[in-house]
């Protein structure tokens, strides 16, 4: 590396997809972190054989081609959750999820420096308003856990800012006059929402505690919707809607363990799998459970929640589509349309508009108040979130930002703002973190 110049980061590490921007000689870029792609899904998968662990598409893609190995997703999702103590079989060893996420985290590093020329020491990292609703300690404690993660993959000098805050200062960066924003980041694992106001003379603020008026969030995000969707279409072709010899329903668990993204891996332990084998022997009619545990011993899990994902985003533009499942289970087809994976995810539509409602009262402003509804986040494009997000500011322009770059986008500008070159001032955001 012979690239001099002063070089800072931002990292959006996204529960479906991450992203880097860069700051260097005062520019700020994105980072090609796989190929020429500006993103890369949050996947890791650990060949069978113990070799290296591949990264994004190339993980996807080696799972898909049924290598021998494992593939993970979602990981963020683990943040603030038990399972950040526990360990897992990988590439023929037991790993923690912190070592895992550490991985993620340095390939993401690695890539970012060779295309700087330089080695980079200090990251802004984006971070949800809440990694757990309703629990500041959990909060505190995962903020801390991944700011711990992102030095142990090299990182000197770490810090947060809001994800809407970052997506607001990307926003900005394009403004010729002030506005009064609503920031909506609904990426995969959470939704985020900040009131802010922006402008050409307010990002040269050296404080910009005033402009930031509001921040909430929640945890609702698109594996939420693909968890819904899954179990609304798809897992009663497995067996959820089934009886017991009894009467009874099945246990609810393992087909919301299928369902989601970040539980797909644990299902198959050898316990699990003891539990799956009485469920089965209990069944009424055992031929659909049966399809269950062939998915689970054929390592089809992430193969269908990919293809429920695959749904989803095509119900945006089609009203209705089919599920093809034929590899996973001979014959398995199913299909969904727009109205039943709307009233699927009602729940979550309503939780995000009373988190909308909520982060409008706490900035003191009205509806009306708004001039423009700044949309991000890969779940931001789903028709029903969008029209939810769009119809609660009726005399606001809507801009949708780029879904899954603007954040890290705004990352590097907050990075460059903390970070300045020698000899400049340091400008920090009132509303920053660490």
């Amino acid at each position: 590396m012979q690239n001099t110049l002063h070089t800072v980061c931002g990292i959006d590490f996204g529960t479906s997809n991450s992203t880097v921007a860069i700051v260097r000689g005062g520019e700020t870029t994105l980072v090609p972190v796989e190929e020429a792609h500006t993103t890369i899904p949050s996947a890791i998968f650990y060949p069978g054989n113990g070799s290296l662990p591949v990264y994004g598409r190339q993980a996807i893609h080696a799972y898909t081609e049924r290598e021998p190995g494992r593939l993970m997703r979602s990981l963020k999702s683990i943040l603030g959750s038990e399972l950040m103590a526990e360990k897992t079989a990988v590439g023929g060893q037991y790993r923690s999820f912190e070592s895992i996420l550490v991985g993620f985290l340095a390939h993401l590093k690695a890539k970012t420096e060779a295309f700087a020329g330089t080695p980079i020491e200090a990251v802004v990292m984006g971070r949800p308003v809440h990694f757990v609703d309703d629990n500041d300690v959990v909060d505190a404690r995962a903020e801390a856990k991944l700011a711990d993660i992102a030095r142990a993959a090299g990182f000197k000098t770490v810090s947060f800012q809001f994800e809407p805050i970052a997506a607001a200062l990307s926003f900005e960066h394009t403004l010729a006059r002030d506005e009064l924003v609503f920031i909506s980041d609904i990426g995969g694992g959470t939704a985020d929402f900040s009131i802010v106001a922006v402008g050409p003379e307010r990002r040269s603020r050296t404080d910009r505690s005033k402009d930031i008026l509001a921040s909430d969030g929640i945890r609702v995000g698109g594996t939420n919707l693909d968890m819904k969707l899954s179990m609304s279409a798809v897992m009663p072709h497995l067996g959820s809607r089934s009886k017991t010899k009894t009467g009874l329903d099945l246990p609810r668990w393992p087909f919301v363990d299928l369902a989601t993204w970040h539980r797909i891996h644990t299902i198959a332990t050898s316990k699990n799998m003891n539990t799956l084998k009485q469920i089965l022997a209990d069944c009424a009619e055992p031929g659909v459970f049966e399809r269950y545990i062939e998915v689970i011993r054929g390592q089809n899990g992430h193969l269908i929640a990919a293809r429920v994902e695959q749904a989803k985003i095509d119900l945006s533009a089609k009203d209705s589509v089919d599920i093809d499942l034929n590899d996973t289970m001979r014959g398995l087809q199913t299909k969904t349309d727009r109205p039943g994976f709307e009233q699927a995810i009602d729940a979550e539509l309503q939780r995000l508009k009373k988190a909308v409602s909520a982060t409008l009262a706490a900035s003191g402003r009205s509806g009306a108040d708004i001039t423009t509804v700044f949309l991000t986040g890969g779940t931001s494009a789903v028709p029903a979130v969008k029209n939810l997000m769009t119809g609660l500011f009726a005399n606001a322009r809507t801009i949708e930002g780029d879904l899954f770059n603007s954040v890290g986008f705004g990352l590097a500008l907050e990075a460059k703002r903390r970070h300045p070159e020698p000899g400049k001032s340091k400008k920090v955001s009132g509303k920053a973190k660490g």
